[in-house]
């Protein structure tokens, strides 16, 4: 029985999110699209009236996109006509060209992101299917048990066509009236509950990933029309494009090797290496590369006794390297950032990062750990983050069998502490 109703109830589902997300991204590549082209519309409009305030007095005519020759169909035209101006006819082939190139390379990039995501929830929707109908044979089990020959009692048969009937992507509960089944109806409803919620944070990261793309790939538009224009005359714009081109092309790198290694962790296909290792010269090594690459901030040490620990040492020194480069975005220049490796009260093992920066608001602070949440959106950015450091850190502590606190006062100052489990060394 679950060999034949198994895979179908999955398709069902798989094909209902499928769905779902492709609405999605064709909406907002659609209205991208229309943003980025009224954006150049408006930009020759306002080239043409002579200036954005000419622009509020110019009233237009005429304002028609055209192909001058049916013989050279790639030659497109914007036809521009205004009262008191003398009609205008630009060249926008190369526009579209870089467009379409932008949007090309956009796409490659979002359909990558697309598949690494339905990898993650196409499995976690097969293993919820799984229990369901393990719960359901289980059920008719134990039925049959209780009543030997006797033919099934007809509430089984409603519980099996109940759970049938269940849409996990939709808020349906399993309710049956039979009191006999009240503790088997809670643990179907709490699964129900689970699989909601990973469907809808699977469906927000697609869209926050699409929206991360989208900002650079718009950037790299952007600078690539400014080469086109003038960057071949003139050697200080040229060169700001190309440096401006390759940060967002790392910005973008980045952003990718961070959504695979979300991805992988998702899915279990990063494995943590144990081995004893010595918190203290963790500390103590991040500490004295801290001041190597940053010497406009003052980086303090306290880690006065070693501290044994088992677990994977390159997992935890990259936790400690993103607090501490976070530390560094938000703190202003020649400030102290305290690097300490102690035992808590407990005696639990413990690594903070302490800093004397801009702080985090207080109704920011429970929501710092989830995935592309910027406390500072507009400070991020120029910062060149995305929002997932924070999201990786708590996903290697968490795999440690430790937990992240944070203490943060606005203008004054956060202090992110990994407190990891007492192992044998």
């Amino acid at each position: 029985m679950q060999e034949q109703k198994s895979p179908t109830s999955t398709r069902k589902i798989l094909r209902t999110q499928k769905r779902v997300m492709n609405w999605t991204l064709f909406l907002s590549n659609l209205f991208a699209l229309l943003l980025i082209l009224g954006a150049g519309l408006l930009w020759e409009m306002q080239r043409y009236a002579g200036g954005w305030e000419a622009l509020r007095q110019t009233a237009f005519t005429a304002v028609l996109v055209q192909v001058p020759s049916w013989h050279d169909p790639l030659l497109v035209e914007l036809y521009l006509e205004a009262s008191g101006l003398p009609p205008m006819t630009i060249d926008i082939t190369a526009f579209l060209a870089l467009l379409c190139a932008g949007l090309l390379v956009f796409w490659i990039l979002q359909g990558a992101v697309r598949r690494i995501t339905e990898s993650v929830w196409t499995r976690r929707v097969h293993q919820y299917m799984r229990r369901l109908t393990d719960l359901a044979d289980e059920a008719r089990r134990l039925s049959a048990a209780k009543v030997r020959q006797a033919p099934p009692k007809p509430r089984v048969d409603d519980l099996q066509d109940a759970i049938s009937h269940i849409r996990p992507t939709e808020p349906d509960r399993l309710h049956t009236g039979d009191p006999d089944l009240k503790g088997l109806e809670d643990a179907v409803n709490d699964l129900l509950d689970r699989m909601q919620a990973a469907y809808s944070q699977q469906t927000r990261f697609v869209s926050d990933a699409s929206h991360e793309l989208r900002t650079p790939i718009a950037v790299l538009k952007g600078y690539a029309d400014l080469l086109e224009r003038w960057g071949k005359d003139d050697p200080q714009v040229r060169d700001e494009a190309i440096a401006s081109i390759q940060a967002e092309a790392d910005r973008m790198n980045r952003l990718v090797e961070q959504l695979l290694f979300l991805a992988r962790g998702d899915s279990g296909r990063l494995q943590l290496k144990q081995e004893p290792l010595d918190l203290q010269d963790l500390m103590q090594e991040t500490w004295e590369e801290s001041r190597m690459i940053d010497p406009k901030h003052q980086w303090l040490l306290d880690a006065p006794a070693p501290i044994p620990y088992t677990g994977d040492r390159d997992m935890l020194k990259q936790a400690v390297r993103i607090l501490s480069d976070n530390a560094a975005k938000y703190t202003p220049q020649g400030k102290e950032i305290t690097l300490r490796a102690c035992l808590d009260p407990q005696g639990c093992p413990c690594l903070s990062v302490k800093d004397e920066g801009m702080g985090i608001k207080g109704e920011d602070v429970p929501h710092v750990f989830d995935r592309f949440f910027r406390s500072d959106p507009a400070r991020s950015r120029q910062s060149g983050g995305a929002g997932l450091g924070l999201s990786i850190a708590d996903w290697i502590v968490t795999r440690h069998g430790g937990h992240l606190e944070v203490y943060s006062w606005e203008g004054v100052g956060t202090r992110f502490t990994i407190v990891l489990p007492v192992t044998e060394a």
